[in-house]
């Protein structure tokens, strides 16, 4: 919102975009708030560089921009603001709930670390000012507690010569005494606690349940390690003890577990627990405690412990080939916040290889005193608890708290209100002339040149065979399958949910015998660094039709993993035992995520245009009906499971990518060594779809506008999708990518419109090329009906004036060039880029082309694009969908239909779904 040097509001958005990023971005953790951004190439860095600076040492903080960011009071009386919307969206979830009742037990003392650092929306409301936050920039935002971390390929001379202005400035400026921060007092628990968390739900099925210990020494690096490793065993597949004993029994206490740990001088480890049974909260906790001590008594499984660290080293060794920069600047922040003043600390932390190596030869009763730990150290447990009743109070709460405000301000206070907002906003935008100025006046990269990219070198030699190879910078082998689904009839799609939960997670042919589930898990932790499955959510897709396996292994255990990856595809074996705990765990999982609103969201507006697709099929709406049906028929679903995996291997659908590196590539991977892939995984070329399928092009001349209440969230979602068949190499392709990006950006046209104006948190506009859709979303919005007609109003006044800026052309076009160059990233990016475009049947140069067309781009094709397929987007007859919460129902109805949208509203959307699912609507659904 501007800075000393340049205090306007945009301008620092607006020169990231212009210096090939994506605007700036930032985080808040409870020990540290970081500031990033992200350039491709390092001319636009530079330049950026001292701007960013200036922002973060020397803001504005204007009255007013407090007012549109943080808080507000409305002209309807509602409370708005960037802040309040993201709060308002979590505050009272399930989740937030638990994590502030675990902050309360654990640290007994006041001190910075047991609070919410987003804010409490009480406390926004009523305490918090901007002088608070001056006063907190002031003792905080200052030289000695700034660590600026760069990555990147840029000289140092370059840096400091950019920063010297800034450091001139700041050198200048006196911060006063300084105490470093988080050097305090902090008094931990020592003793046993349980607190009961009630939290809003409208059912009262699925809880959860933390278990909360102090941990090792943030600066033991060993302890961190081992203990992570210890439970990464105790929890991690389907072999693991406290998964055996929770989930994968005849009545499952929970759906799934995880652990979090918190990096504080003494960590923190958090094991939870999802979707615990009503009544089962103490059932779940004298059963973990058993578990341990069971695992205690017993014997541990240490080949399986071993592989746990050898993934251990393994995802550390992928991490550091792919993304290196995350790596580097996590250790820098730890070592900022808690090493000593000569950094001497840094280095425990980058010694991760060497303490892994030392773990593998540990014995067992290393490990037993770990666990012993835990099982005598006192604990924090927290029990959250769906609450319907929990629910209907907090909606009537806020109804009344909502209702008082309005009438203490009467028709004359909200007025005034609407008056000051609208002078705040008048105020944070004013001299935007002189922004654009400042913009122009910025050197500025030339777009595509000056990018270093990744080595790449992709051959299509053998795709007749089905198999295309991609040449790297790494030392790993990786195997992508690729699994049309086209020829699959709407029943089979609908099974793949269940398809991809049993990867690995069943007994298999391996080799010529059957293995159990227990020992396929052991050797797919053995022999490969990643081996995942993704069902039309992954980016390898074409028409979001295709089934992907991905492996990624070392190349001297290729033997034993193409054997393994074989069995894996082909040779699963279905019973009934490992099905009917698949189903159970899915039921569990889809019940919790019907409690969000953007879950609901998605479903509907996914089923309403894409039936008969993988993506309608397995919306988890119509999912959780059929799962529930075939609990109770769990033979006949083994019966389907084996004829859907025999549809899938048999159909000639099966595509294979190779990245790897030259070496192994030139050694491993001859003509002849592809050609018996091919014949071994039944290989053939990729179908490519020359058109959109049939259910993305269906006739909608009358598309649904529908509303679903979720009250378990307290913000509204909108979703509106109008179809348009503008795919990747469409003509118009670039120029509706270009002016989605010039609409949304950073400070942007509906960033101004309808985050400024405090309408929604998050918003997005969007050409969807695979989907055949453009696409607007509003997400934690306080007025949907607001955010809407912000948006079409701005589409409408640039169609009138026709025009568009100049300037914020120009930076549209560098963040939308950063967005493509940015896909190359890492090597593995690379590839995955390369796979990508094959699939989409578009060449290996389609990315640097469309380099060049942005450039070429201009305003008229730009206002082209807005008339022809923008603004019917906002005409009436798109797709529309709403999530509200229910105190918001009444007025997001009438206030669409004061915009001529007549919303039908969803009472039970399971019967809606099965309305759609009809006979009738299925055989119109299959209609072109």
């Amino acid at each position: 919102l501007g800075s000393e040097l340049y205090p306007y509001k945009g301008v620092l958005d607006l020169a990231a975009n212009h210096c090939l990023a994506q605007g700036t971005n930032a985080w808040t953790a409870i020990d540290h708030t970081c500031y990033t951004v992200e350039t491709a190439g390092s001319k636009g860095f530079l330049t950026l560089l001292p701007i960013y600076l200036d922002h973060i040492f020397f803001p504005t903080l204007s009255d007013q921009a407090f007012q549109t960011e943080v808080h507000h009071i409305n002209g309807d009386g509602d409370n708005a603001g960037v802040v309040y919307c993201e709060m308002q969206a979590r505050e009272n979830n399930a989740e937030s709930r638990e994590e502030h009742a675990i902050q309360a037990a654990v640290f007994l003392n006041d001190c910075g670390y047991k609070w919410e650092t987003g804010g409490i929306m009480e406390n926004l409301r009523t305490s918090c000012s901007n002088e608070k936050v001056k006063a907190y920039h002031q003792k905080f935002y200052r030289p000695e507690n700034l660590d600026v971390i760069i990555c990147g390929e840029v000289s140092v001379e370059q840096v400091f010569n950019a920063v010297l202005s800034v450091d001139d400035r700041v050198a200048a400026t006196a911060f006063g005494p300084y105490s470093r921060p988080w050097t305090g007092p902090v008094e931990l628990f020592n003793a046993y606690s349980t607190t009961d968390v009630l939290f809003p739900a409208k059912d009262e099925d699925n809880g959860r349940l933390s278990i909360t210990w102090k941990g090792p020494r943030l600066n033991n690096l060993e302890m961190i390690e081992a203990h992570s490793i210890l439970w990464d065993y105790m929890t991690s597949t389907s072999a693991a003890p406290l998964v055996k004993s929770l989930i994968d029994i005849p009545e499952p206490l929970c759906s799934s577990i995880s652990v979090t740990t918190e990096d504080y001088p003494t960590t923190l480890l958090t094991v939870i627990f999802k979707g615990v049974k009503p009544g089962k909260h103490s059932d779940v906790k004298e059963i973990v405690c058993k578990t341990m001590k069971e695992t205690h008594q017993g014997a541990i499984d240490m080949a399986r412990l071993r592989n746990r660290i050898k993934n251990s080293t393994s995802n550390f060794s992928d991490r550091l080939e792919n993304d290196p920069s995350e790596v580097l600047a996590e250790l820098v922040i730890t070592d900022m916040l808690y090493g000593g003043e000569d950094h001497s600390e840094l280095s425990t932390f980058v010694e991760v290889f060497s303490v892994l190596d030392k773990l593998k030869v540990e014995t067992e009763n290393y490990w037993k005193v770990i666990l012993q730990y835990y099982m005598e150290e006192p604990n924090v447990t927290i029990n959250s608890i769906p609450s319907i009743k929990c629910m209907e109070e907090l909606e009537a709460n806020e109804k009344e708290r909502v209702a008082a405000q309005q009438k203490a301000l009467g028709e004359e206070g909200l007025a005034k209100c609407k008056k000051n907002i609208e002078d705040c906003t008048e105020f944070n935008e004013k001299d935007i002339d002189l922004v654009e100025d400042i913009i122009d006046e910025l050197p500025a990269p030339t777009i595509g040149e000056g990018i270093s990219f990744h080595p790449l070198k992709t051959s299509n030699a053998m795709k007749d065979h089905g198999i295309f190879t991609h040449e790297i910078d790494s030392d790993f082998v990786r195997f992508h399958f690729t699994l049309d689904t086209d020829h699959l009839p709407v029943d089979d799609k609908a099974l793949l949910g269940i398809y991809s939960k049993l990867f690995c997670d069943t007994s298999l042919i391996y080799r010529g015998k059957e293995i159990s589930y227990e020992d396929a898990i052991r050797l797919k932790e053995q022999l490969f660094l990643n081996a995942s499955i993704s069902v039309s959510g992954s980016e390898i897709v074409s028409f979001s039709e295709i089934v992907l396996h991905s492996f990624k292994f070392a190349v001297d255990d290729m033997e034993e993993c193409k054997d393994f990856i074989k069995s894996v595809i082909c040779s699963k074996i279905f019973t009934e035992d490992r099905v009917e705990t698949a189903v159970n765990k899915m039921i569990s999982k889809i019940a919790v995520k019907l409690r969000k609103a953007k879950h609901v969201l998605s479903a509907i507006s996914t089923v309403t245009r894409f039936r008969g697709s993988c993506k309608s099929s397995r919306n988890m709406v119509s999912e959780l009906s059929m799962l529930e049906s075939f609990k109770e028929d769990i033979p006949t679903l083994v019966k389907r499971m084996e004829s859907l995996q025999q549809k899938l291997v048999n159909g000639n659908k099966i595509t294979l990518h190779v990245i790897s590196g030259k070496r192994i590539l030139d050694s491993h991977f001859s003509n002849e060594n592809l050609i018996a892939l091919k014949d071994f995984y039944q290989l053939s070329k990729p179908t490519i779809p020359s058109r959109l399928p049939s259910f993305f092009k269906r006739t909608n001349t009358e598309p649904p506008q529908l509303l679903k209440v979720v009250p378990t969230d307290e913000s509204s979602y909108l979703m509106l999708a109008h179809r348009i068949d503008v795919g990747y190499s469409h003509q118009d392709q670039v120029a509706v990518a270009l002016f989605a990006e010039y609409l949304g950006q950073l400070e942007g046209v509906l960033w101004k419109q309808i985050r400024g104006q405090g309408f929604a948190y998050s918003y997005d506009l969007y050409n969807s090329p695979a989907n055949g859709s453009l696409v607007f979303y509003l997400g934690r919005a306080t007025n949907v009906s607001k955010g809407y007609l912000a948006a079409k109003e701005a589409i409408d006044k640039i169609i009138a004036e026709n025009d568009l800026e100049e300037t914020q052309i120009e930076t549209a076009k560098g963040a939308l060039a950063c967005g493509i160059i940015q896909k190359y990233e890492t090597p593995s990016g690379s590839a995955i880029t390369n796979i990508i475009n094959i699939h989409r049947d578009l060449p290996l140069s389609h990315d640097t082309d469309t380099l060049a067309k942005i450039v070429q781009t201009g305003k008229e094709e730009l206002l082209a694009v807005c008339k022809k397929y923008f603004k019917p987007i906002f005409s009436g007859n798109a797709n529309l969908v709403v999530c509200c919460p229910t105190n918001k129902k009444n007025e997001i109805v009438s206030d669409l239909a004061g915009l001529d949208l007549s919303v039908e509203v969803i009472d039970d959307v399971r019967k809606y779904f099965d309305f759609l699912d009809s006979p009738e609507n299925a055989k119109d659904a299959a209609m072109e």
